[in-house]
């Protein structure tokens, strides 16, 4: 297939993965920065053909045009199936995961569901909108029921500041200091001393 030796060229041999801020070495082959500084910093040689690389070498500027290829070969890797490299236009609704047509036809999706990746994305996207206005809902009903909650609160205390206002209105003054002559203050903790 195209693609496979499309991305051959753009893995770096150490890591093989698509090249991450790829250089070149003058022998020709390219890897990823980071992989071939570790690399040389063992051997002064080239993984791949073993030809000696100088000291001044070891300091190479990005490759651009590769970094702009293998950015564009990221992007289009997350659309291409991992193990078939073919596009990825099926949704498994069993495994809830995207296959490809070799994928749908093998034994390991063998009896499930499928849908069309748009259409999967389409439903499931509904799916998400109408979780959303529960989830606003809800969390409507609770800010309602917690504005409830501390109007009663605050009816509550305004009662009991009320109630405990009056009581101490009806009161004569002469109980407020609650000290009679014969009454030790210093025996008796709860009464209130006013000064």
């Amino acid at each position: 297939m195209a693609s496979a030796s499309y991305m051959e060229d753009l893995t770096c041999s150490i890591c093989r993965t698509i090249f991450t801020d790829p250089v070149s070495l003058l022998c020709g082959h390219s890897f990823c920065r980071k992989c071939i500084t570790n690399s040389l910093s063992i051997k002064d040689k080239c993984p791949q053909c073993r030809t000696t690389v100088p000291k001044e070498e070891k300091y190479l500027p990005t490759s651009h045009i590769l970094k702009s290829l293998a950015d564009k070969a990221k992007e289009v890797a997350q659309f291409l199936c991992p193990e078939h490299e073919e596009k990825l236009k099926l949704f498994c609704e069993t495994d809830q995961q995207l296959a490809c047509v070799i994928c749908r036809d093998g034994e390991r999706h063998d009896g499930h569901k499928f849908k069309p990746v748009r259409e999967a994305a389409t439903s499931l996207r509904r799916e998400l909108e109408k979780g959303m206005e529960h989830l606003s809902d809800d969390i409507k009903a609770i800010e309602s029921l917690a504005n409830t909650q501390r109007e009663e609160i605050t009816k509550t205390h305004m009662k009991h500041v009320h109630t405990l206002s009056s009581s101490l209105m009806s009161l004569p003054v002469s109980a407020y200091f609650n000290i009679g002559p014969s009454e030790d203050i210093h025996r008796n903790p709860l009464t209130v001393c006013w000064y």
